[in-house]
Parts: structure tokens; C-alpha cells; sequence
């Protein structure tokens, strides 16, 4: 396992960072352990949960998961979604962080949070405020470093500049989607990063299972699929039939190195020196294991051009693609 510096902090974490989403549903709590357990002893040490992942039980798996060695990881969570019903229950204002702060180290059964991120942009909040709040809880000891998620170029470079000029925490890291089939961070997000030296974990480097090859042109989804599944997140976002055709067409790229399309793609990601960090998502031991296969393949610049041939850089497959994590906001509140 190789390790990187998280953007200014200083600290270091492994270039894998093992994604718990699945913890609790629909991989059961004793798997969700083992894997963990796995992930550490291959050397990840870096841990990215959220508030809302199965309502709180990814957090509490992974608090019980890590006790026994807690300060050898570092554990990242996320607030902004809805956590219960009614008002402010959700977003990023000074109330909801703060108590969705202590509502996480509870989950985590841990005296801190290690990497604590807005998990969304947020247009009902002004910027100042959340980033008050995460500063008062990194000076409370309760986090120990603050990131966005879902933050486009213009949104992280106000964030930075507010902190900035009130004398504030800054974001470490940023963490954006981005894969094979999706590189529209490339074209601002990325270079703002590499420049300010901002650290970059990024999500869903599979295209959330596009990218393992399983979804075929004109055909139905497999049935253990999250397409299969009905999860919105794929529905909305990645079931293209432009993609399905550039994950056949990256096949053979990852025959020639003897990987699978999954170890391709991840290294890809892996590939581009911005990329601190890339965010795995396995839900069992064998996805894992299949995962970490990634490490030892080496992408060449032949491989990169035929990658560009495919999905020029800055672009993305398919036509109206359209994110919810970056809403289109109308032109009087964008």
C-alpha cells in the first residue's frame, strides 16, 4: 500500500480509502466487520462513512469495527442529509453541525472525528456559517480536520477565500465523482486543487458498478445489481448506454495487463497524480480482494490515450447527463 499527504494537513493516508457505505445494507454487520478488518491489514488506513449511510448503522459498525485499533485509522463522516424527521434535521447550518457532531461521535464511539465533511453544497446557508461552526469544533477538539463534498471549482474556492479572511479552518480535501466515464472535474475542480494544494478523495471511481463491465448494451440489469436494486443514485446518474459501451470497449486494456476491468479502472483513477485519495466501495471480502488487485497495475501513456480516445478528457459519456448532487439551480439562484 502506498500512502499520500492529505492536501496541507500533513497527515498521511493510504491512496485506497475503504467506503462504508454498504455497511448495514446490504452487507450485514459481521461481513461489514471482516472486511474492515481485511482493508486494515492490507494497509488501508483511511475510512470514508457518512451520517446518513443506512441511517446512522454505517457509522456504528465501523466505531465497533475499528476499536481495537482506532488510532492507527483515520475515520471520515459527512453532514448535510436529512437525519429523522422534521425541521432542521438536515443541511449545514451552526444547528444541525453541531448537533449532528455529537450525534456521529456517539455512532463512532470515539473522542473525535478525524476528517468531518460537508457532505453538499448547501444554497440555504450562507458558506460562513458552517465553516464557523466546523472551526469551533476543530477548537473543541471534536474534529480533527474539515473537507467538502460535492463542491464545484467556484463553491470550493469561495469556501477557501471566506475561511481565509475570517481567520478560519480550511478544507484539506475535496471529495467529487470521478472516473473513466465522468471526468468533468478535470476541466476546473482538479487544477484549482492541484494548485492550492487541496487534497482530492474521490467517490465512485467504479462509475457505482458501470465500470466492472456487468452492464451490457440492450440488456436488463444483473439481478444482484444496485441498477436491480432500484438505488436512485445509479438510476439517476450512470445507467447510459454510452458508458455500458466504453466499459466493453476498456475490456481489453485490462486483458493486457491481466486485470480485471474494475482493477483497470481503478488504477486509472489511481493514475492521475492530483488524486490523493480513491474512495472503494466493496460490499464483500471478494469485491475487496478483487479491489486491491489494483495496486500493482501500472496505466501506461498508451493506455491513457486510448482512455482519451474513448472519453476525452474534461467529459463525460451520454447526452442530458445531469447529477443531483449538482442541481441545476435556475439562472436566478445558481
Amino acid at each position: 500500500m502506498e500512502y499520500s499527504i492529505l492536501g496541507n494537513s500533513g497527515v498521511e493516508v493510504s491512496r485506497l480509502c475503504l467506503g462504508a457505505m454498504m455497511f448495514g445494507s446490504p452487507t450485514e454487520e459481521s461481513d461489514s466487520i471482516k472486511i474492515i478488518e481485511r482493508a486494515f491489514e492490507a494497509g488501508i488506513n483511511f475510512i470514508d462513512t457518512a451520517n446518513v449511510y443506512n441511517a446512522g448503522e454505517s457509522e456504528r459498525i465501523v466505531g465497533k469495527a475499528v476499536r481495537a485499533f482506532r488510532d492507527d485509522v483515520l475515520i471520515a463522516t459527512k453532514v448535510s442529509g436529512a437525519m429523522g424527521e422534521g425541521l432542521n434535521r438536515s443541511g449545514t447550518s451552526r444547528h444541525h453541525i453541531m448537533m449532528a457532531v455529537e450525534d456521529s461521535l456517539r455512532r463512532l464511539d470515539t473522542d473525535r472525528i478525524d476528517l468531518y465533511y460537508l457532505h453538499r453544497w448547501n444554497a440555504l446557508t450562507p458558506i460562513e456559517e458552517s465553516l464557523r461552526a466546523l472551526d469551533d469544533c476543530v477548537r473543541q477538539g471534536k474534529v480533527r480536520y474539515i473537507a467538502g463534498s460535492n463542491f464545484d471549482a467556484w463553491r470550493l474556492c469561495e469556501a477557501w477565500w471566506k475561511s481565509d479572511r475570517m481567520n478560519l479552518e480550511k478544507f484539506v480535501c475535496l471529495q467529487p465523482l470521478y472516473n473513466i466515464v465522468n471526468r468533468d472535474v478535470e476541466v476546473e475542480l482538479l487544477p484549482f486543487c492541484k494548485t492550492y494544494n487541496v487534497g482530492v478523495v474521490s467517490y465512485s471511481p467504479l462509475a457505482r458498478g458501470v465500470l466492472t463491465g456487468k452492464y451490457l448494451p440492450g440488456q436488463p440489469p444483473p439481478p444482484d445489481s444496485r441498477a436491480a436494486r432500484k438505488d436512485r443514485r445509479i438510476l439517476q446518474t450512470e445507467l447510459r448506454e454510452e458508458s455500458y459501451e466504453v466499459a466493453q470497449k476498456l475490456q481489453p486494456l485490462a486483458e493486457a495487463h491481466g486485470k480485471t476491468l474494475a482493477q483497470f479502472a481503478l488504477a486509472w483513477t489511481l493514475a492521475n497524480p492530483t488524486i490523493t485519495s480513491v474512495i472503494i466501495g466493496p460490499k464483500s471480502i471478494e469485491q475487496l480482494e478483487d479491489n486491491l488487485g489494483c495496486l500493482d497495475c501500472a496505466i501506461s501513456s498508451e493506455d491513457e490515450a486510448a482512455v482519451d480516445q474513448l472519453v476525452p478528457p474534461g467529459e463525460h459519456t451520454g447526452k442530458g447527463y445531469n447529477d443531483p448532487m449538482y442541481p441545476v439551480l435556475g439562472r436566478f439562484n445558481q
